[in-house]
C-alpha cells in the first residue's frame, strides 16, 4: 500500500506517485511487496535493492549519506500482545521523505489521518528535516508511553511484595523485562543515529535543522536512562520476591522442626511403654495409664509454650 501527499498552494493534497513533481511530498509505503517497490523505485529514483531491505532484513538504526539521506530507526511495535521493536525506514531528498513500515505503525498512522484533513501543513511549512524529526520525537515519545505503562505495572507489584506472587505475576514481569531488554538495544542504536545527525554534514539537513536533532539525542539519552531504571526495578522486585521465598520456607522449617520436637518426646514414652519388659515403672500401677498421660500432656504443653515465647511458632 501507497499513500501520497504533497503539498500545493498552502495546501495537502492526496495522489499518486505519477503524478509527483517538485512539490514537497511524503511517499508512505505500508506492508511493501514486489509491486510496490517497483513502482517506488521507478517513480523516486531509489535502487530497488535498497527499498528490498524491508522485505529480507531486520536491520539494525543506520543512517546513509548520497543522492538521499537514509535513516533507519526502531520503534515499538506490539505483535500477539507482546512488545517489541522493528525498523522504519526513512528516505529523505530535498523535496521528499519515503517512509517504509513493515506493518502499519500508529505514529504514522495518526500523521496520516491528520494529513487527509489538512491539518499537519506545519510539517511542510518548516521543511521536511523537520518532518524527519517530528516522526523520530513522536517515536521516541512511544517508547517513553510503554516504558511508563511498565513502571505503573511494576509499582502495582511493589505494593503487594509483603504476598507471594503469582506463577502468572511472574510471567508478566518476565515479558515486561524482556520488552525493556528490546527497548534498551533499540534505544542505542537509535541514539548512534541520532548522534551521526547532530554532528555530521548532511546537505538535505540544513545547519539550523541540526539543532532539533540536538535536543532528540538528549531526550532520547533521557528516555535510555528511564528504561534502565525500570529494569533494575524489575531485577530488584525480583531478588525481594527471592527473599521473601527463602524467608518464608526458612520460618516453615522451623515451625515445622518445632512441632516434630514436640511431638517427638510423647511419642518416645509411648514407644518405650510399647516395649516388651516385665518392669516397666507404672506398668502395674492402679492409675499408671493416667499417671503417664498426664506427664506426656505436661511435656508436651510446657515444649508448647516454651517455643511460642521463643516465637518459634
Amino acid at each position: 500500500m501507497i499513500e501520497v501527499f504533497s503539498f500545493k498552494e498552502n495546501n495537502i493534497v492526496q495522489g499518486e506517485l505519477k503524478e509527483l513533481n517538485r512539490e514537497l511530498s511524503w511517499i508512505r509505503v505500508i506492508s511493501p511487496n514486489k509491486e510496490t517497490i517497483e513502482a517506488v523505485s521507478e517513480n523516486i529514483g531509489i535502487p530497488i535493492e535498497e527499498l528490498e531491505e524491508p522485505l529480507e532484513e531486520d536491520e539494525r538504526p543506520k543512517i546513509s549519506s548520497g543522492k538521499y539521506l537514509e535513516i533507519i530507526y526502531r520503534a515499538p511495535y506490539i505483535e500477539n500482545q507482546e512488545v517489541k521493536t522493528y525498523p522504519i525506514y526513512l528516505y529523505l531528498f530535498q523535496d521528499k521523505l519515503i517512509s517504509v513500515e513493515k506493518e502499519p505503525y500508529q505514529i504514522l498512522s495518526n500523521i496520516s489521518l491528520l494529513m487527509e484533513k489538512n491539518k499537519a501543513k506545519f510539517l511542510f511549512k518548516k521543511r521536511l528535516a523537520y518532518f524527519v524529526f517530528y516522526i523520530l520525537d513522536k517515536i521516541n515519545d512511544d517508547y517513553l508511553a510503554k516504558i511508563d505503562k511498565i513502571a505503573a505495572n511494576i509499582d502495582v507489584y511493589e505494593e503487594v511484595t509483603k504476598k507471594t506472587l503469582t506463577k502468572r505475576d511472574f510471567e508478566n514481569i518476565y515479558e515486561q523485562s524482556v520488552t525493556l531488554s528490546f527497548f534498551n538495544h533499540a534505544l542505542i542504536a537509535n541514539l548512534e543515529v541520532l548522534n551521526a545527525l547532530r554532528k555530521g554534514y548532511f546537505k538535505q539537513i540544513s545547519p539550523r535543522d541540526k539543532r532539533y536533532f540536538e535536543e532528540l539525542y538528549y531526550d532520547a539519552l533521557q528516555i535510555l536512562d528511564t528504561e534502565k531504571i525500570q529494569r533494575e526495578a524489575i531485577s530488584n522486585l525480583f531478588n525481594l520476591q527471592s527473599v521473601i521465598s527463602a524467608n518464608r520456607l526458612n520460618e516453615f522449617i522451623k515451625k515445622l522442626t518445632t512441632i516434630a520436637l514436640i511431638v517427638a518426646i510423647p511419642t518416645m514414652i509411648s514407644g518405650i511403654y510399647g516395649m516388651n519388659f516385665k518392669s516397666i515403672p507404672l506398668a502395674q500401677h492402679e492409675h499408671g495409664f493416667w499417671i503417664t498421660l498426664g506427664i506426656m500432656l505436661t511435656i508436651t504443653v510446657t515444649l508448647y509454650i516454651y517455643f511460642k515465647n521463643s516465637d518459634w511458632l
